[in-house]
């Protein structure tokens, strides 16, 4: 009898470690940073810290259309959008009120991006991404 005690007060001290560990993980589709597009046309923040693999979200949280843009063939100042070696550029497409976009992040390096519509009013931001 005492050693059937011993046996499941270990099992339940186990289940209680391994739900700790579960519980501990961030989920998988849970962004490293989110970003949220505002009416002052600003990524806030302007700048996110992330590692190679994690994934970055973008918000529009205004009536205003906005992108997240990291092409340079498409900016009107070269300095808005960098990439580095290796690195593919990305386009949101227009993104209402409420709506996100995603990008994962696989090369190392500082990425600097803009919104189409709204570059000219600096609306730019920063992803640097470490290995």
């Amino acid at each position: 009898m005492i050693l059937r005690r011993i046996a499941i007060a270990a099992l339940m001290v186990g289940a209680i470690a391994v739900g700790a560990t579960v519980a501990a993980q961030p989920p998988q589709d849970q962004p490293a940073a989110v970003i949220k597009m505002t009416s002052s046309r600003r990524f806030d923040p302007a700048q996110v810290t992330i590692k190679v693999g994690q994934t970055v979200e973008w918000i529009n949280t205004t009536d205003q259309v906005h992108t997240v843009t990291d092409d340079p063939r498409r900016a009107h100042a070269p300095a808005d959008a960098t990439l580095p070696q290796g690195a593919q550029p990305f386009n949101s497409g227009s993104l209402k009120r409420g709506q996100t976009f995603r990008h994962t992040f696989t090369v190392p390096g500082t990425y600097r991006y803009f919104c189409l519509p709204h570059e000219e009013q600096h609306m730019v931001g920063v992803v640097v991404v470490q290995p």
